[in-house]
């Protein structure tokens, strides 16, 4: 994943922050920061300051002169913006930060049919190392820069593709943790949503079963809200080749409405009425699921409680025992009939029901598995570093391999001591 941050200095901007300077004013102050942003790029303060400044680089040059650079923003005059900022952070560290960069921004160029003129810095003083990258206002041609929110998932897009192409391994690791921790703070939101209902229930604020939608079918029934609603003549419309009406199911209603909301182009935006219409249809629908709901819940929580108490009260669950039954088990020989009953219980629960699987072999087979599948991934490794974790990883898994196959046979070994001292016992009663 790739952080991108973007901002531009610009006059106008100026004009309004400096309380109504004049444009030459305005223009000086405008020039001033951007000169003070390629100073800082290339002369922050950090370890990786080099003597002379932090090694510039454009899309030809791998030791640039900074001197162009600001001869150029000296000399600007127009009244818009003067140079745009990019700071763009990869999630991992490209191995070559000057050919990321070079491949990102002429792609962005690419796509936005401009030919592009930027000066760059990497700064490596933090653990990820991140480019500064100043972009001219006009390109080569003479043709305006805008940046957008376009632009901005392009780069990423772009600097994902490189890095997954260049890095793989690095890349899909990142990938994996990000996933990780996507998964731990979905869990831990729904924790804490769920902490606070159990904590509402406990102060008397909201009913463990009540729903928003139960209430509203409370307050305002089903039946009633729709005698109330208008009568629309229109009872369907187009979308995309397909129909739409008043009688479809409520999902296929639900999902055009995540359709229409997950894609905001112009192309395939719904006319408003038909909106309208489509909002209003789902509306009904869903009035109609909860139509009746309390009654429903009601009547389930009834026979529920039916249920257990006959449950309870049942002769399986020894809680009743008729006077037929007690007579009969003074009967003498319906007491030698239970006993022989209780002996025979007792012969089945001596049957082993345990289970026979070979776990010792399973556990081997998954072993043996997860080897193979670190063995393949150190081999598409680049970074040493990784490499020798892995070749330990590898090393552990033998081991582990090794004390199963020395477990499995020592078991075999006393099974067959203990079959051993049973056959001369088995012999001996025939």
């Amino acid at each position: 994943m790739i952080i991108l941050r973007h901002s531009y200095v610009s006059v106008k901007s100026k004009i309004r922050g400096a309380g109504g300077v004049g444009l030459k004013a305005a223009r000086g102050l405008a020039i001033g920061t951007a000169l003070g942003h390629v100073k800082y790029i290339q002369y922050r303060r950090g370890k990786d300051l080099e003597d002379g400044g932090r090694e510039v680089f454009t899309e030809f040059e791998d030791a640039a002169d900074m001197r162009g650079l600001r001869e150029r923003i000296r000399e600007y005059e127009g009244n818009g913006v003067v140079i745009h900022k990019l700071t763009i952070s990869p999630e991992i560290n490209a191995s070559d930060p000057k050919e990321f960069t070079r491949e990102v921004m002429k792609k962005l160029g690419s796509e936005r049919g401009l030919d592009l003129e930027w000066w760059a810095v990497c700064h490596r003083n933090t653990d990820h190392h991140h480019i500064h990258v100043v972009v001219l206002p006009k390109d080569r041609e003479g043709r305006f820069v805008r940046i957008d929110r376009a632009d901005y998932d392009r780069l990423k897009e772009f600097g994902d593709r490189y890095l997954e192409r260049t890095q793989y391994g690095d890349w899909r690791l990142a990938e994996l943790l990000r996933e990780e921790r996507t998964r731990e703070r979905s869990k831990e939101r729904k924790q804490q949503l769920e902490r606070e209902r159990q904590e509402r229930i406990r102060n008397g604020e909201e009913l463990p079963w009540l729903h928003k939608k139960i209430v509203r079918e409370e307050l305002q029934p089903y039946q009633k809200w729709r005698s109330e609603q208008p009568v629309d003549p229109k009872q369907s419309f187009e979308y995309q080749g397909e129909r739409y009406s008043k009688e479809d199911g409520y999902q296929r209603l639900a999902g055009l409405k995540r359709h229409l909301q997950e894609n905001t182009k112009k192309s395939l935006r719904l006319p408003k009425e038909d909106y309208k219409r489509l909002e209003q249809w789902i509306e009904e629908k869903d009035r109609a699921r909860f139509s009746g709901e309390i009654e429903r819940q009601l009547s389930k929580a009834k026979g529920d409680q039916a249920a257990r108490d006959k449950a309870r009260n049942s002769p399986a669950a020894c809680r009743y025992v008729s006077p037929l039954q007690q007579e009969m088990m003074r009967n003498p020989v319906m007491g030698l009939f239970l006993t022989q009953a209780s002996i025979a219980g007792e012969i089945v629960r001596s049957i082993p029901l345990t289970d026979q699987r070979d776990r010792l072999k399973e556990n081997r087979e998954d072993l043996e598995n997860a080897k193979r599948d670190r063995e393949a991934k150190q081999r598409d490794r680049d970074n040493p570093d990784h490499k020798a974790s892995d070749e330990e990883i590898i090393q552990n898994l033998d081991e582990a391999i090794e004390e199963n196959i020395n477990t499995r046979e020592q078991e075999r070994k006393d099974r067959d001591k203990r079959k051993r001292r049973r056959d001369p016992d088995i012999d001996f009663m025939r």
